[in-house]
């Protein structure tokens, strides 16, 4: 699997690695940030630990795929060694599930939140919020873990390809190689991504819903469009469905590589992780610069930096 056009490899070689540092540095800070906040407040709200939680799991996630394709280890990963690949498939999925569990906890907390259902479901959640979600965000890490194993058991596979390819003292070797059993990766990936995925969908959707029947009501009832509250809503309508996007273009080209499609040619393998990389790191600089006191934080600890 080699790039015709080297120049290519390279524009996005950098875009990706570009990519998966900013992403880093973006989401260490979100942890940062709400670090000093738990310390000076001797507390953190719920929501707070729920987005620092899942900052961690993107760094961590951003910063796997930097360095698994940087060159050298890249070059391993081509050449297909057995104990490589799985490795990294079960550090993979464990990485990706973290990361759809806790954005589907992020959204349903938010959906519990924000939402005024007067479903009995909803007001169990807003009554139990405090004392569900770690309990939630500790299962999700549990899930997590166990999904990961089986990409590690049942994924790849040793077979021998011709027994004329390789000959010493005139002895007849044969060549071995590894191979991806594509049909058991992409089953396991559905069974892995898609309920958080599902529940997401549905948390994200009511969410929507629910905001956007607010402000028709708010217009109705004679609010002018410069209300600074009917501004706020609509500015998280437009939050919650950038979030949405965002996260269906993730799941979208995930899916893909797992399924292998991506794998015909190099650069729809770069391409692929390249978009992958862009909703974790695009979502969180969203949150800092919508979020006032984490864009205050960050600005500050820019000014101290650049001085």
């Amino acid at each position: 699997m080699t790039m015709k056009t080297p120049a290519l490899q390279y524009i996005f070689g950098f875009v990706l690695y570009s990519e998966c540092i900013v992403g880093v540095i973006i989401n260490l800070f979100i942890v940062a940030a709400n670090l000093m906040r738990r310390k000076s407040m001797k507390s953190l709200h719920i929501g707070d630990k729920i987005l620092s939680s899942l900052a961690t799991s993107r760094s961590l996630f951003l910063f796997k795929v930097f360095v698994t394709y940087l060159p050298p280890i890249h070059v391993v990963w081509v050449n297909r060694n057995l104990q490589v690949l799985s490795t990294l498939s079960a550090v993979s999925v464990f990485l990706h599930s973290t990361n759809l569990w806790f954005t589907t906890v992020l959204c349903v907390f938010y959906c519990v939140k924000i939402t005024s259902y007067n479903w009995k479901f909803f007001i169990l959640l807003k009554t139990k919020i405090s004392t569900l979600f770690p309990r939630l965000l500790l299962a999700s890490l549990v899930i997590s873990i166990s999904s990961s194993l089986p990409f590690g058991w049942c994924v790849y596979e040793i077979q021998i390809q011709n027994a004329s390819n390789f000959v010493m003292d005139n002895i007849t070797l044969p060549k071995v190689g590894v191979y991806e059993k594509h049909l058991n990766m992409f089953l396991l990936f559905v069974v892995v991504s898609f309920p958080p995925f599902l529940i997401f969908l549905v948390a994200d959707c009511l969410l929507i819903h629910s905001l956007w029947m607010h402000t028709r009501r708010m217009r109705r009832s004679g609010s002018g469009f410069r209300s600074p509250n009917l501004e706020s809503h609509i500015s998280a309508v437009k939050s919650v469905s950038c979030f949405l996007v965002l996260h269906i273009i993730y799941f979208v080209f995930m899916s893909m590589n797992f399924s292998g499609k991506v794998y015909k040619s190099e650069s729809e393998f770069w391409i692929s992780a390249t978009v992958i990389c862009s909703p974790p790191a695009l979502h969180s600089l969203y949150i800092i610069s919508s979020n006032s006191e984490l864009r205050k934080t960050f600005t500050s600890l820019f000014h101290i930096f650049s001085c």
